[in-house]
């Protein structure tokens, strides 16, 4: 007996999966072969797929904040996908003795690229940074490396017929219908901070860790703080926490001690009514008391242990308590480092965690954020409900939101249309793809989607993608689509491949 059966589902082009996260410093040389000047840092983490750069950030006053945010920067990202297997984070800085903006006679962001195109990382960050009275203003800029032309952010829909008798089943594949995230550089925002909204925070020592009396390697060591213990950071300088020790002295941890210590956030969020606090990290403790938790709490320690998952000791104003990790929500110094990890996410087939991040980042971000950025966050995030559940109404509503951002975007409209399909919306995505096409008649990305459509509509008969889309209904309505914008359309009556015009 002969089998036919079909599959039609968003996915994600370009996921990835290899073992364990980790964290690596690389001296930063911003200056390639074709300058006339030899690579010399080596390629780390070798082996780990997902990487992302963190470069030091511009310090135009030269007071050693650029190097501080990047150490933060790069400390909080390794936190927040410290459950990722396959993923890594490099902090490329200025050699010693060398300040960055005299290293630099070009466009930063170029330099910054360049490094994460050596280090093969997928995605750069960097920024700048300046003091403004009693507070810092941070801006923070981000870049996608492209792979083979393709950043891989790509919302799609694909149909399988599988044919012949069930032992020698082979699977046709039908069109893939697509719509591309072209976006792959972010200018964030610019974030005021105080120095202690980012620089006040518990530190967690991991292993033996040596607190010193003045932030330079060679310093006289105070005091040798085993693993365990939790030392409270009031500041930074440079690339070391200052750190108040139980006594009252204050000395410095070098922040790019990597398994040596792990960096909490300042602070987790809540919204929930009758939450079971615990006397120490796992439900083995006993319950301490039970009450609403909501709004924002100062995180005063964090623990993972083996079976029992992740908590977080909180000042909840009346005493310290501990709550589970998954029922609150980390919240980063920079709403770029929630944007960041879901990326990572995106990247590593982790949509539901894609979920969490980019909401995160939304709620952090804010309506002063770049309506761009913003339109990307509610595109990725519609894209990992979708990947999640494709029939997930949320998703398509995502990309609405995004259009509010950027109504004069075709390519907003296209991805929306394949959110629509995803939903088996076929009238709503031919819509949103003509909106499109109002937009820029000409623009290729529309027409090929446009053709593929008709395409598959016209194919005749009942096959997997045109059903699991609505478009084996629709194929006067794509017919008048393509004839309106004078797009041609290869169908299997007639082959050669699709050609558009």
């Amino acid at each position: 007996m002969s089998r036919r059966s079909w599959l039609a589902a968003i996915c994600l082009v370009g996921a990835l999966c290899a073992p364990a996260h980790a964290g690596e410093r690389v001296m930063a040389e911003f200056f390639d072969a074709s300058e006339g000047r030899n690579q010399r840092t080596p390629e780390v983490l070798p082996h780990v797929p997902l990487k992302a750069i963190v470069a030091e950030f511009l310090d135009p006053l030269d007071v050693g904040l650029g190097k501080s945010l990047s150490y933060l920067v790069w400390r909080e990202t390794l936190t927040a996908i410290s459950d990722q297997a396959g993923a890594g984070v490099i902090l490329a800085e200025a050699p010693p003795g060398e300040r960055l903006v005299d290293m630099l006679e070009r466009d930063y962001h170029l330099a910054a690229e360049r490094i994460a195109r050596h280090q093969h990382g997928r995605m750069a960050l960097w920024g700048a940074v300046e003091p403004e009275g009693d507070a810092l203003i941070i801006e923070p800029y981000l870049s996608i490396q492209d792979v083979k032309g393709d950043s891989a952010l790509r919302l799609a829909l694909e149909g399988k017929v599988v044919t012949g008798p069930r032992r020698s089943a082979q699977a046709e594949r039908q069109p893939l219908i697509s719509a591309a995230i072209r976006r792959n550089r972010f200018n964030f925002a610019p974030v005021s901070r105080t120095r202690s909204e980012l620089f006040e925070r518990p530190i967690v020592i991991t292993s033996r860790v040596a607190v010193r009396g003045a932030p330079q390697a060679d310093a006289a060591v105070l005091e040798q703080v085993p693993a365990g213990r939790v030392l409270h950071a009031v500041d930074m300088q440079d690339a070391w926490f200052e750190v108040e020790l139980p006594d009252g002295r204050h000395g410095f941890v070098h922040a790019g001690t990597f398994g040596n210590l792990q960096l909490p956030p300042r602070q987790v969020i809540a919204d929930l009514g009758q939450v079971n606090l615990r006397g120490g990290p796992g439900t083995d403790h006993p319950v301490v008391a039970k009450r609403d938790l909501k709004g924002a709490f100062r995180v005063l320690d964090m623990r993972y242990r083996e079976g029992k998952g992740l908590w977080y000791r909180i000042d909840t104003g009346a005493g310290d308590t501990w709550v589970a990790g998954w029922l609150v929500r980390p919240r980063f110094s920079l709403p770029v480092v929630h944007f960041l990890a879901g990326l990572y996410r995106y990247y590593g087939n982790r949509p539901q965690d894609g979920i969490t991040a980019f909401e995160d980042f939304i709620r952090a971000a804010g309506d002063a954020e770049d309506h761009i950025v913003l339109a990307t966050g509610y595109q990725l995030l519609g894209a990992c409900r979708l990947l999640s559940n494709p029939k997930a109404r949320r998703g398509y509503d995502d990309f609405t939101q995004a259009l509010r951002h950027t109504p004069y975007d075709p390519d907003a409209y296209l991805l929306r249309s394949v959110a629509a399909l995803g939903n088996r919306q076929a009238g709503k995505a031919l819509d949103d793809l003509d909106r499109a096409l109002q937009l820029d008649a000409s623009y290729p990305p529309a027409r090929e989607l446009a053709a593929t459509l008709a395409a598959v509509a016209g194919q005749g008969g009942v096959t997997p993608l045109a059903v699991a889309t609505g478009l084996m209904n629709a194929t006067r309505a794509t017919t008048r689509l393509v004839e309106k914008y004078g797009i041609q359309v290869d169908t299997p009556s007639r082959p050669g491949g699709r050609r558009y015009r």
